[in-house]
Formats: C-alpha cells, structure tokens, sequence
C-alpha cells in the first residue's frame, strides 16, 4: 500500500515538473510534456489566409516568411499582407487554454487548470516581441520607404480562450480568428487607400528578392 502510494506522490511530481515550464524558456507551449518537447506549434495560418483572401482592395499575400537578420539572425512571421492600408505581420496560434498576457511582457500565459494537484500553466514568448524581429528587419530593408505604415497581429484559433484581446496600442492587436477581418476593415476605413498598387507591386518584389528559406 505505501508503495503504491509513493508511486502516485512520484507521478504527481513528475506530471507537475512536466506541465510547469521555465518562464525563461520560449520553446512552444501544449497541453502535455511530449507535444511542447517533439510536436510542432498548432497554427491557424490557414484560417487566417481564407480570412484575407476576400479583404477589399489590392494587396499581396506571402505565407511563412522568414528574413534574415543583421542582429537577431533568422526573423519569420506567419503571414505577411501588403495592402492598401499598410504592410500587415501576422502571428498565428490555435492553443488550449486560456491566454493571458501584457502586451509590453515577454511570456503571456497558457492556463488549462487552476489549483494545486492538477494544475498545468505554461508560458509563452509573447508574440508582439517574436513579430517585432521580422517588423525591425522589414523596416531596415525598406528604410528608404519611412513612410510604410506597419501593424502587427497576434491572431490565435478557436481551440482555447483569448483574455487579452483587442487594440494594445502602437498598431497591435491582439485577435481571436473570428475577429480578424473586422479589425483589418476597420484599420482600412481609418487609412483608406494609402499604398498605390505599384508601391504594393515593388514592395512584394523587394520582398520575395530578400526571403530566407
């Protein structure tokens, strides 16, 4: 009976030594030990790609894009849209949980369970700090155009529960999917047709000249 017991007191501790991650860490943030060590991070990118796909006016769409970096060497971001309005950076997640975090932190936090026994809390690198190495590459490319209106979205799925959400100022947002397109429309209706489409067209080129694979 006491080895039984000292096995289940050892599973405890193993479980919760698994489940709460170092906040110092920026590896990928699941619901179990496994997928955070060996499985990809789950992305709506798709969902995100169907959403802008219908966005009025004209625009380019790049998918998985990575830059390379004077100082911070590979920056990438999930989606990337020149329109009209201004170049858009996107970062996608679709994440159990609840997601919480200030939007000037570097971890946000994915909660699954509250209390003691089976709590499971991981942290996340915030997203507006990962969009921001691409957002510094993209803006020293284009340093001769300082005029380029960037925005940066932090955009997660429907899997889990988004707390902060909304405009975190400085051009952020911080979206559930459903909710992408509203906030594209309205930062549209607020800039209106600012980039010409050959400003759309060359950027695109610029762009696609400079990808890192």
């Amino acid at each position: 009976m006491i080895s039984i017991l000292f096995l289940i007191l050892i599973f405890i501790w193993f479980y919760k030594k698994r489940t709460s991650y170092n906040p110092y860490d920026i590896s990928l943030s699941h619901s179990s030990y496994y997928e955070c060590a060996f499985c990809r991070e789950e992305k709506c990118t798709e969902e995100v790609l169907r959403i802008l796909e219908p966005v009025a006016g004209h625009k380019r769409i790049l998918k998985n894009v990575f830059l390379q970096g004077e100082k911070d060497g590979r920056a990438g971001a999930d989606v990337v849209m020149i329109h009209e309005s201004g170049i858009y950076v996107i970062h996608s997640a679709n994440l159990e949980g609840v997601i919480a975090g200030n939007p000037q932190g570097r971890y946000w936090k994915q909660t699954f369970r509250e209390g003691w026994l089976l709590a499971c809390r991981n942290y996340l690198y915030n997203p507006f700090l990962e969009n921001k190495k691409i957002l510094d590459v993209m803006q020293w490319e284009f340093r001769d155009m300082p005029w380029l209106p960037y925005y940066s979205f932090a955009v997660f799925g429907n899997r889990g529960v988004l707390l902060t959400s909304g405009w975190m100022g400085e051009n952020c947002f911080s979206l559930p999917v459903h909710a992408l397109s509203s906030a594209v429309a309205d930062v549209f209706r607020h800039n209106r047709r600012f980039l010409k489409e050959q400003d759309i067209e060359r950027i695109y080129e610029r762009m696609k000249n400079t990808l890192h694979s």
